[in-house]
């Protein structure tokens, strides 16, 4: 199933369940009669959860009127429920940031064991009569639930086993077992992606067992269709196809219809793969069917398999339809989901260093308790000397002798003071610099590349000239033929105009082709991947590599051989990143047999290689190899297990800032793949890009 709806199905999980369309309009009735404010906050409440999955506008509208209830009352608890009800709202709406600021408000006040002063626990709906302890803790749980969900939306997937991991302990003390079956369905699909099937399948008929115990089937469909994808992954159709039609069943059964568009979403993609053109069909319009139904505005996916299933029959009409409608929703979705992800890491990261800050304080006043308890053991033992002095008739010499060590310990602490502050700048200096560093690492390697691109612009633009003047001459000719009335010759010099003309447009796309390709290399990337001739750019880095170093150094010269596996075709790559990693080892291999040439005899011969192949990786699967090879000095072994290391580098002092291996290890690390290096001392080294398809 693609990400995207793996997300979603995150998303879908609410609190307390849907109500049926029939209990909203009964809940809707009792609002208007009801007479106190704790029971309309339960009906605001369960009208917020009730419409979570069919109109999220109006679920956030009542849970906005919740919140307003609770504060009008100092109900903590109850705002904290409402905060939770609308940060559900907000995520399914893709509002990432506005819902994890309502996750963090309702846990600092579920967090705070003074809430449970004022409650109206009793009436909240599907708790029963819950202590206002239990309640809390309960409550709390709901939270940490809801925040998993937002983590798993943010592909924040660590964060997202640990909120879950909390929910499933606090529902275990509260013996919510409601909650415990959704957080073990959840979890059980988190592992599922992680392909940690066997614990996958365990949770999830944990989960079926309980909602078979406690009888509340709403999202039995939802755990039937996990154990379908589960069992797909472990190459079990028979099962799979079993589970999600089981799924669709039982979520029809309970009109889950949220549910049940998954299920048709996984029996569209299960008939694409196996070409069974007429169900493929079937259950992608069904699909379709049901988001439109739902008001759902995500429906790139939808509009993509109608286009596989319509192309698969042959109706290249429809096909081509679709295919426009799925490429307008899919972009109109990226770049919401860009910036809410991008808001969402901002203030993600304000809270990390809000928490950070709180440590400190924490630390600082326990080492300020620490102090003044030293202080008063030494004040003690200098009341004690004192007495024993004072018995001794050396009342004098020891008032001296403890004024000395007042003294002295306050220096000391003054100095210790001083140090602390000192070393605060140093680390305060260190970190700017690293920054520095970094950022000059990265400008490097477009320094790099200037030269050559200098280079390979100024071939084409010396043909644009060349040509620009022949043809200038030639106009003047053709001029005096036509005034001489010899029509046929003028004819001719046209044709000669003509030509050069298209070469001169040819060399102007030449030139314009290497100025884009520039501007790609300098621009940020925003960690975005996409599809790239692997070859292509290994290519284009060589060549500019290569005139780069020729334009600063005259007397450089280098034999360069290219391997390229033409089946490779594109693969899924973020283009600037990877091409600063092989512009990075092309670099170190131009340097390393540069280096050689100055130290050996007239028949060294430079040489770099570089190769592109598929590979079969350890892991499974298919990958992709790039490899720069160079017959250089080679690497001692007793560094080799340095080079990765941040600011370490064996060339002279201002030619190497010593990021660039580190630099190019994490982005191949963040890419899924590996960087290995293979070396022998004095002939060669060999550095190996291994990415993942």
């Amino acid at each position: 199933m693609k990400t995207p709806i793996k997300i979603a199905l995150l998303l879908l999980i609410p609190a307390l369940g849907l109500a049926q369309q029939s209990h909203i309009d009964s809940l809707r009735h009792s609002l208007k009669t009801a007479r106190t404010d704790s029971a309309r906050f339960s009906i605001l409440i369960d009208l917020g959860w009730g419409l979570a999955e069919t109109n999220r506008d109006t679920a956030l509208y009542f849970h906005d009127q919740a919140i307003k209830l609770a504060k009008k009352n100092d109900q903590p608890l109850a705002e904290a429920a409402a905060l939770n009800g609308k940060g559900y709202a907000l995520m399914q709406l893709g509002k990432y940031p506005e819902s994890l600021q309502c996750f963090q408000q309702a846990l600092k006040l579920a967090d705070d064991p003074q809430s449970e002063n004022k409650t109206w626990h009793e009436h909240v709906p599907g708790l029963g009569k819950f202590t206002p302890n239990k309640y809390r803790l309960d409550n709390l749980a709901y939270i940490h639930h809801n925040l998993g969900h937002l983590m798993g939306a943010t592909n924040n997937i660590d964060q997202q086993i640990a909120e879950y991991r909390v929910t499933r302990q606090l529902a275990m003390e509260v013996e919510d077992n409601y909650l415990l079956s959704l957080v073990n369905m959840n979890l059980g699909d988190v592992y599922q992606g992680l392909n940690r099937l066997d614990s996958a399948l365990v949770l999830e008929h944990n989960a079926e067992q309980i909602i078979q115990q406690t009888g509340f089937k709403k999202y039995l469909g939802l755990v039937y269709k996990y154990m379908g994808d589960i069992y797909l992954k472990k190459s079990n159709k028979d099962l799979a196809i079993q589970f999600f039609h089981k799924a669709l069943n039982s979520s029809i059964e309970q009109k889950n219809y949220a549910v049940a568009g998954y299920c048709y979403g996984d029996l569209t993609d299960y008939y694409l793969s196996e070409k069974r053109k007429d169900f493929s069909l079937y259950y992608a319009k069904k699909t379709l069917e049901n988001l439109k139904s739902m008001g759902s505005k995500a429906l790139d996916q939808a509009y993509e398999n109608l286009y596989k299933s319509y192309k698969l029959t042959g109706n290249s009409d429809s096909a081509y339809k679709y295919q426009g409608l799925a490429l307008t929703a899919k972009d109109s979705s990226f770049k919401t989901t860009v910036k809410s992800l991008a808001d969402f890491q901002k203030l993600s990261f304000q809270a990390q260093i809000h928490a950070q800050d709180l440590e400190k304080e924490k630390a600082a006043t326990q080492t300020r308790i620490r102090t003044y308890s030293m202080l008063a053991a030494i004040g003690v033992l200098m009341l004690l000397a004192g007495i024993f002095y004072r018995n001794n008739r050396q009342k004098q010499k020891v008032n001296n002798v403890l004024h000395h060590q007042k003294e002295e310990i306050v220096q000391q602490k003054e100095e210790i003071e001083s140090q602390r502050d000192n070393l605060e700048i140093t680390l305060h200096n260190l970190k700017t610099a690293q920054t520095q560093l970094i950022q000059s690492e990265k400008m490097a390697s477009l320094g790099e590349l200037t030269a050559g691109i200098a280079h390979e612009i100024q071939n084409p633009l010396n043909f644009v000239n060349n040509f620009s003047e022949v043809s200038i001459e030639l106009l003047a000719e053709m001029e005096n033929e036509l005034k001489n009335g010899d029509a046929a010759e003028a004819i001719g010099i046209l044709g000669d105009v003509k030509q050069n003309l298209e070469k001169i447009n040819f060399h102007g796309k030449r030139a314009d082709a290497i100025v884009k390709g520039m501007l790609q290399h300098s621009r940020s990337s925003g960690g975005q991947k996409e599809p790239t001739d692997i070859n292509a750019l290994a290519d284009e880095y060589l060549r500019l590599t290569y005139h780069g170093l020729r334009a600063k150094d005259k007397s450089f010269n280098a034999t360069m051989e290219t391997h390229f596996d033409e089946h490779i075709g594109q693969i899924n790559i973020n283009p600037q990143d990877i091409g600063r990693v092989i512009l990075n080892l092309l670099t170190n291999a131009f340097y390393a047999v540069n280096e050689k040439k100055k130290l050996q005899p007239r028949d060294y011969e430079p040489l770099v290689t570089v190769t592109t192949k598929l590979i079969s990786p350890p892991s499974g699967g298919r990958g992709v190899e790039i490899t720069v090879r160079d017959n250089g000095m080679g690497i001692p072994q007793k560094i080799l297990d340095k080079i990765y290391q941040p600011f370490f580098t064996t060339k002279p002092t201002g030619q190497g800032t010593g990021l660039g291996l580190s630099m190019s290890y994490d982005i191949v690390k963040a890419h899924g793949g590996e960087l290995k290096a293979d070396t022998k001392e004095g002939q060669y080294s060999e550095f190996s890009i291994l990415l993942p398809l």
